[in-house]
């Protein structure tokens, strides 16, 4: 870095802007240490500048059109959010159905269950395979397993 100060150092800055160097100038930067040094720090900071990306401003249309978009998707989601709680709380629901007929109306079902299975056609094939005392404990997994099934469904069809 140089402390003299040159009197055409502003004209060097006009033609590192420009691009145009008169032929008396740029002898004269050959011979000045000043205006070498101008030279070069102009052109460092102008390729800087042209390295540099130049920012692209999203235009009015293109917030608008984000702004509509993000005003949609919140209202959905308000507008879904009754649905995500009872999507939530549909197994439990479920679950407690069933708990309740099987405590207010298991002895009438069982009764049935019991002499279907135990009728002459389905009994004998029954009694042969397994012991009458196993058949309430299957048919209750086989429900429960029916309603965890029929839960799965539904969860699956809710997240199309």
């Amino acid at each position: 870095m140089t402390d003299d100060l040159c009197p055409r150092e502003a004209e060097v800055l006009r033609a590192c802007e420009s691009g145009t160097w008169p032929a008396d100038l740029a002898d004269h930067v050959s011979r000045c240490d000043a205006c070498r040094e101008v030279q070069a720090v102009a052109r460092v900071l102008r390729e800087a500048v042209d390295a540099e990306d130049a920012a692209q401003l999203p235009t009015a249309h293109d917030i608008w059109w984000r702004a509509q978009w993000q005003a949609r998707q919140e209202a959905r989601a308000r507008a879904m959010r009754p649905l995500d709680r009872m999507e939530r709380a549909e197994p439990l629901v479920a679950l407690v159905a069933v708990v309740a007929l099987l405590v207010l109306r298991g002895d009438v079902l069982l009764s049935q269950l019991t002499g279907w299975a135990t009728s002459n056609s389905t009994g004998q094939v029954l009694q042969a395979v397994m012991p009458p005392a196993l058949l309430p404990v299957l048919l209750v997994g086989a429900g429960l397993g029916a309603l965890v099934f029929l839960v799965g469904i539904g969860a699956v069809l809710a997240n199309d």
